[in-house]
């Protein structure tokens, strides 16, 4: 038996954490696996709370490693597939929605914000502008029909909204996409390479490129004369 191993007096096999020296029993519940795919590895050195101690500690000193990591991570195929399908989970159980009845007056203040800065645009090139994204979000793709929101204890279908793409641009179409609420909350003040990248669950490569031809280009064409 190894020196950081022992059996305790009723029998069960404990290790001992090389970081704060306590002895626990020697299960996942106390201890990582070193390879969960080669259980012959056996467990970590320190225990399961000295490790994430130790693991926030270096991501607070190395912010950018941390994100960089976290871009080739969630590149991954199967890794977008599992954070699409968690959002998808999340929203169908109402977490949007009750974070949302649970802090109405952080989204009333956010709200008033917004309408200091209100995009000056016709009706006509709003319906151009949703009609170009498939009357969806053009972060998330959710459809206009399911833009749903809970107002006075009833369930209501809402229209998207006027999101500007720069923040700090300007209140035309040049820089405004449509946007479902959520989307347009999580953004905030974020530019849109801060918000909408590979970390983003609801990021893709083709949504991406469609709202950038929309602001730099295709909006041209919807501008009323």
């Amino acid at each position: 038996m190894k020196a950081n191993t022992r059996i305790n007096d009723e029998g069960i096999k404990e290790k001992q954490c090389t970081k704060c020296g306590k002895w626990f029993p020697e299960t996942t519940e106390y201890f990582y696996m070193r390879n969960k795919n080669k259980p012959e590895l056996g467990y970590t050195s320190e225990c399961k709370k000295c490790l994430i101690k130790r693991s926030f500690e270096v991501t607070k000193k190395n912010p950018e490693r941390r994100k960089q990591y976290l871009r080739k991570v969630n590149a991954k195929p199967k890794r977008k597939q599992d954070l699409r399908d968690w959002t998808k989970k999340r929203r169908h159980k109402g977490y949007y929605e009750q974070y949302y009845l649970k802090n109405q007056n952080k989204f009333k203040k956010y709200n008033k914000r917004r309408r200091l800065k209100n995009h000056e645009i016709s009706e006509e090139e709003w319906l151009a502008c949703k009609k170009y994204f498939n009357n969806s979000c053009a972060y998330c793709g959710l459809p206009q029909e399911k833009h749903l929101i809970k107002r006075k204890g009833k369930i209501i279908n809402i229209d998207l909204h006027k999101e500007h793409v720069d923040n700090q641009g300007s209140n035309y179409l040049n820089n405004c996409v449509p946007s479902c609420y959520i989307c347009n909350s999580l953004k905030s003040t974020h530019t849109l390479d801060e918000f909408y990248n590979i970390n983003n669950p609801n990021f893709t490569q083709e949504r991406y490129n469609k709202i950038i031809q929309w602001i730099t280009t295709d909006y041209k064409q919807f501008i009323n004369k």
